[in-house]
């Protein structure tokens, strides 16, 4: 069925501390701790409001879990509330609650950057399922050395401590990029007083175990930053089409948001132009790193520009019996009403999204005046039973390319929504490989839109529908045919992804 997106994926801003200003002058701070309890206070329960009215989560009896978390996390997000003190007391408090729900399309971002960011004067990254120092070189005094390898910190393994102090508030264990960045977000402290950061740990380096008593501090500059960034997955790709060696085709797609629709319209419009020689060439590396998401029919244009209709028409349907469950709410409705035009705009009048959103604007009106809470989207025709859900990532087929020049997909697992949309298309071309990381999964539920809390502290990116039957389960990435074990700045990654196509 089809699956158009009309938001991208939510950016993880729980790391960054981006922020996201309503206006010049954002939200006002509260000024005591008494505030800031009460604005937690208020934002939760708009936050459970809008969960419980404008996402399927608490009337989905498909998802048993994500219910029981409805109502279990919502009793411990209370309990954290009474202890709101500050910025960060108030995120975490609500941040706890909405990551619980273990779905990448519902998240909780900070609209101003987080007071608090230290570091103890080193950086660590994962190697293997080990954590070791890629970076000390803020150190004051004794520090671990570069390679040294954590054992232990205030008495509890690294596993231990990312259970206990990183998952419960951001990331998914599930996943194999969060699972990388945990390691590297042990030793950055953003104030959450529901886990505090580390204060004695025990690394072994140089044959012996030495133990540290850490010194933390204010991160200072953009290098921290940077450094930060490599230890964990690196920088996204950058929009273009470029020849880094002779034969090899540069394919970078870092977004599919239709914020990003001219940058798309031009790259589509240049691998067409240039398709028969793309084609042609030994190889081509479609760089799709940071691309958390957007509008899954920009996925599906790069890719009938680079193989042809033929060769993507040819591709068995994904999803084929599968349904959608869309949460009706008034404000949803608003949401893509005002989205429409610009979708119509991008793809055209008479375009099948154009058609598409049309429809889906009928049957939410429809289902809204009928107080019906879900609106059931399958294609026309169908009306037999649902099929299971999962195990398409594991039915790639084989045989040689349908062109001659070698497709890569170089990713460093923030591959997600319509990303993966994507992948869903040009894993399932034979002779296409993945390297690098493993892609993220999705969850099932899709298609979000972002809801400022009545604080204005935080927005939470709301999902409005839940698949049913879809053929790539909650969670189900697709794994790296060729797995990347170095360092993740950019330089790196493009010369081991080019010597990775000489060595076929």
């Amino acid at each position: 069925m089809r699956r158009v997106l009309i938001a991208a994926a939510a950016a993880c801003a729980v790391l960054t501390g981006a922020a996201f200003a309503q206006d010049q002058q954002g939200p006002t701070l509260p000024a005591t701790p008494q505030a800031w309890r009460a604005g937690a206070e208020t934002d939760l329960e708009a936050l459970r409001m809008h969960i419980r009215e404008d996402t399927p989560v608490a009337i989905d009896s498909e998802n048993p879990r994500m219910q029981r978390w409805f109502d279990q996390g919502y009793r411990e997000a209370r309990r954290r509330v009474r202890r709101v003190t500050d910025q960060p007391s108030y995120f975490y408090a609500l941040a706890a609650y909405t990551n619980g729900f273990q779905d990448p399309h519902l998240n909780l971002q900070s609209i101003v950057p987080l007071s608090v960011a230290r570091w103890p004067g080193f950086i660590t990254t994962a190697n293997g399922e080990d954590t070791v120092v890629i970076s000390n070189y803020g150190a004051e005094g004794s520090a671990p050395e570069n390679g040294a390898r954590l054992i232990s910190c205030d008495g509890k393994s690294p596993a231990r401590l990312r259970e206990r102090t990183v998952f419960p508030f951001t990331m998914n264990p599930q996943l194999a990029r969060d699972r990388r960045a945990a390691h590297t977000r042990l030793f950055l402290d953003r104030g959450n007083i529901f886990a505090p950061p580390p204060r004695r740990c025990v690394f072994e380096q140089n044959g012996a175990r030495v133990r540290f008593d850490l010194t933390w501090r204010d991160v200072s500059g953009d290098d921290f930053w940077t450094r930060y960034n490599i230890a964990t997955t690196g920088p996204g790709a950058e929009f273009g089409v470029s020849a880094p060696e002779e034969g090899i085709t540069w394919i970078g797609v870092p977004s599919l948001a239709n914020e990003s629709g001219d940058q798309l319209r031009a790259l589509v419009d240049q691998i067409k132009a240039n398709a028969a020689s793309i084609r042609a060439g030994h190889a081509v590396i479609i760089d799709v790193r940071g691309n958390g998401g957007g509008n899954s029919e920009w996925g599906a244009e790069i890719a009938r520009a680079l193989w042809g209709d033929e060769v993507i028409s040819a591709i068995p349907e994904s999803n084929p019996g599968g349904a959608t469950d869309w949460r009706v709410s008034q404000r949803n409705l608003d949401y893509i009403n005002s989205f429409a035009p610009q979708l119509i705009a991008q793809f055209g009048e008479e375009s099948g999204v154009a058609q598409w959103v049309r429809q889906a604007q009928q049957n939410f009106a429809a289902s809204l005046a009928a107080n019906e809470p879900l609106w059931r989207e399958r294609d026309p025709g169908e009306t037999g039973p649902i099929p299971q859900s999962g195990g398409y990532t594991q039915r790639r087929p084989e045989g040689p390319s349908p062109i001659p020049a070698r497709v890569y997909i170089l990713s460093n697992g923030t591959c997600a929504s319509a990303c993966l949309d994507f992948a869903d298309i040009v894993m399932h071309i034979p002779g296409t490989q993945l390297i690098g990381m493993d892609t993220s999964g999705d969850g099932l539920l899709m298609e979000i839109r972002d809801q400022t809390l009545p604080s204005g502290l935080a927005r939470v990116n709301l999902p409005l529908k839940v698949y049913r039957g879809r053929a790539r389960g909650a969670l189900e990435a697709y794994h790296a045919d060729i797995a990347y074990d170095g360092v993740w700045d950019d330089l790196s990654v493009r010369n081991w992804a080019i010597q990775v196509v000489q060595r076929q």
